[in-house]
């Protein structure tokens, strides 16, 4: 559904949500969510960062088709949410128990919530408002607006950071969508993955790739044939000859005129599916067009080899609550030997207080000497040995970046079928044998109240 107002949920609120809520479907019930506006690229987004749930006692009544919450519960919402700096929107939530399927607002609820939010306007200056009614198996949402001295509610669309979490919206009739799928380039992934989850998958999702070198065209090469319709590259490097050995899709050429990386990696994407969008960026993931393309995705796949960039999109990424996965590859070379060759894929879905700052895998004083205006700073930090081999090039191989980049597919496709239980951090190692395993140990170390992902 095409929609101005998207509302995010934290990984798994939405299903404690709605289990609270519809758990005794004889009665109407009722919650408030707290939550962040955003405005960027012509959408309103809001991230819900909590949820309030009334006890029995803060109701004056309910029934199968009404309630009556008492105004004690909800002037206590509006009083935390004048003070905390990180909401600033209200969310009224109730059921229509009496509904397995579609669902809408009521001419009660269009009074009592037009009522509430004309008062909301009148009494507090910067809080919005929006609402939402579930059925038991779908859901309506509204954002609450004054547009020319009028009151207008505008459809919203509610997004999960998984698959399973989301329902279906009473908002769109399912019954003109458009259901097709490429049956001729897309058999097998349909045989494989299942004719649902690919409708899924390559009707409504966007996955944004930072970074297109080596393992960043391997993962959107795998992405396209994978189905997904919509790709966002972004990377603002060029192509050198020594690039050919490791980019999917580059060409000698390419590479004799410097063209940029996501030109090269477009091209070949859409030589691979006419039908495929992809949008190429030759920007810095700081740049602020980049936050825009980031915010408006389902999914975030980093493949950058700076300290810097992965900093900027785990930011973005809680940010806007977009679910991100994180590939790397190391090559350590000693005395003319390999030493380690290996990689890991980290996924940090907004809600599962795992990232790549509460993982250690973030170095602050790289990330001050690659972004410092100042380049006699910048420099002076390698000078005094803060930051040691920038002057070294990596050793870098194809078949790793493909190893990575198989795997990270591979963990995002898992996010849309759950066949496999989830791993926040898979590794790949090549030492000895060849080998891939789940980093326990890395999780259960890391800080459990991060600044950054304890949204």
């Amino acid at each position: 559904m095409k929609t101005s107002c998207v509302i995010k949920f934290r990984n798994g609120d939405l299903r404690l949500l709605r289990e609270r809520l519809l758990e005794d479907l004889s009665h109407e019930y009722f919650a408030i969510l707290l939550g962040k506006r955003r405005n960027i690229g012509g959408k309103t987004i809001i991230t819900i960062h909590d949820i309030k749930i009334p006890g029995i006692r803060d109701y004056n009544g309910q029934s199968v088709a009404s309630l009556n919450i008492k105004k004690g519960f909800v002037h206590q919402a509006l009083g935390e949410l004048t003070n905390r700096s990180d909401v600033d929107t209200m969310i009224d939530v109730h059921t229509h128990p009496f509904s397995k399927a579609g669902v809408a607002f009521s001419g009660v609820d269009d009074g009592d919530e037009k009522r509430f939010f004309r008062f909301l306007k009148e009494k507090f200056d910067n809080i919005h408002y929006a609402s939402i009614v579930f059925s038991q198996g779908e859901y309506s949402a509204r954002l609450w607006s004054f547009k020319k001295r009028q009151i207008l509610a505008e459809k919203a669309v509610i997004k999960t950071q998984i698959s399973s979490e989301r329902i279906l919206s009473s908002n769109y009739n399912s019954q003109n969508e458009d259901k097709s799928v490429n049956h001729e380039i897309f058999n097998r992934s349909i045989l494989a993955l299942g004719l649902d989850t690919m409708r899924h998958i390559m009707k409504t999702q966007t996955v944004t790739v930072v970074g297109v070198g080596g393992l960043g065209s391997v993962i959107a090469e795998h992405l396209v044939h994978t189905g997904f319709p919509k790709l966002n590259l972004i990377d603002f490097d060029r192509l050198e000859i020594s690039n050919l050995n490791r980019i999917v899709g580059a060409t000698y050429e390419e590479a004799k005129r410097g063209s940029f990386k996501v030109d090269a990696v477009k091209r070949h994407l859409v030589s691979i599916n006419p039908g495929v969008q992809v949008s190429n960026y030759a920007l810095d993931v700081s740049d602020k067009r980049v936050e825009e393309v980031i915010a408006l995705s389902d999914w975030l796949i980093v493949a950058t080899d700076s300290h810097s960039s992965r900093f900027k999109c785990q930011e973005l990424s809680v940010k806007y609550f977009v679910p991100m996965i994180s590939a790397g590859v190391n090559i350590t070379v000693e005395d003319g030997g390999i030493k380690d060759m290996s990689g890991e894929v980290i996924t940090s879905r907004i809600g599962d207080n795992l990232c790549l700052n509460c993982l250690g895998r973030v170095n602050y004083i790289k990330v001050g000497q690659e972004t410092h205006p100042d380049k006699f700073v910048s420099s002076e930090l390698v000078k005094r040995g803060y930051v040691t081999g920038m002057d070294v090039k990596e050793p870098a191989v194809k078949t790793l970046n493909t190893f990575l980049g198989t795997m990270a597919v591979e963990v995002l496709v898992n996010q849309y079928t759950e066949r496999q239980r989830h791993v926040p951090i898979l590794v790949f190692e090549s030492n000895g044998s060849m080998a891939i395993y789940e980093d326990r140990e890395s999780v259960d170390a890391r800080h459990k109240d991060c600044f950054t992902c304890n949204v």
